[in-house]
């Protein structure tokens, strides 16, 4: 897939929760990279997401410009990613969602939220991109980080989400936790989220613990440094598919 000069020229079609991060790795990749993005709200319903991503896909192949491959600044994401398929090779991170993104690996993310996992996070793009865009972001509206559990996801695969969902909270009563997590990430806060999502989770009687997550697995996707295990690669024609374990997430099919 490289050119004749080494680099590539890759469409980037990414959630703007990543928007900061996103274009400082299309500025200093070593390809070429034509970044566009789509509202990270999108993602409350799958169904519309999935469609705007295969229509933005589609648009690229057919513009006239010949991109080498088309990466994905998404993870599972409720499964709006799955059934995605293209005419060139497309790459996405194996990531049920953004927080994982945020953290740079599973295993990061489990030692930060293994015992948290229905607790309220944030970062700089999260609480940019969500609470301050959407007139009132609530702490309460993102998908719970115990979607992403091996147990929650063996209910899905056997009963559907909707009985995953009732099975889960029958067997894991709600318990209010008394913590928000924020992920830091070293280079790129430069706004006043922290603080700012820091009083806001004050003032619904919550402490805001700091975690620190690293950039490392958007860089692999912008870098072109595709064999990271971290990544998917699909080929032309196949088809984006769950797997829902915490190892692969995704396949090509």
């Amino acid at each position: 897939m490289h050119g004749e000069d080494g680099y590539m020229i890759l469409k980037f079609i990414c959630c703007d929760v990543f928007c900061r991060i996103a274009c400082q790795l299309a500025a200093t990749s070593p390809h070429i990279v034509d970044v566009e993005f789509l509202p990270m709200l999108v993602y409350v319903d799958p169904d519309a997401l999935r469609k705007q991503l295969q229509e933005k896909i589609d648009s690229a192949i057919n513009s006239g410009r010949v991109y080498d491959a088309i990466i994905l600044g998404y993870g599972l994401c409720g499964n709006s990613v799955v059934g995605l398929t293209s005419d060139v090779p497309m790459v996405i991170m194996r990531a049920h969602d953004c927080c994982t993104v945020h953290m740079g690996s599973k295993e990061s993310f489990l030692e930060a939220f293994g015992n948290s996992l229905s607790s309220a996070w944030s970062s700089t793009g999260s609480y940019e991109r969500a609470y301050m865009q959407s007139g009132g972001y609530s702490l309460l509206e993102q998908e719970p980080n115990y979607k992403s559990t091996q147990e929650y996801i063996s209910y899905l695969e056997q009963y559907g989400e909707e009985d995953a969902d009732y099975i889960w909270d029958s067997l894991h009563p709600k318990i209010d936790s008394s913590e928000t997590f924020y992920i830091k990430i070293d280079g790129f806060e430069y706004s006043n989220a922290y603080e700012s999502y820091s009083a806001l989770s004050k003032s619904n009687g919550k402490q805001c613990k700091a975690v620190y997550g690293d950039i490392s697995m958007l860089k692999a996707l912008v870098y072109g440094q595709w064999q990271d295990s971290r990544l998917l690669v699909i080929k032309p024609g196949q088809k984006i598919a769950g797997v829902y374990d915490m190892n692969e997430v995704m396949k090509a099919e």
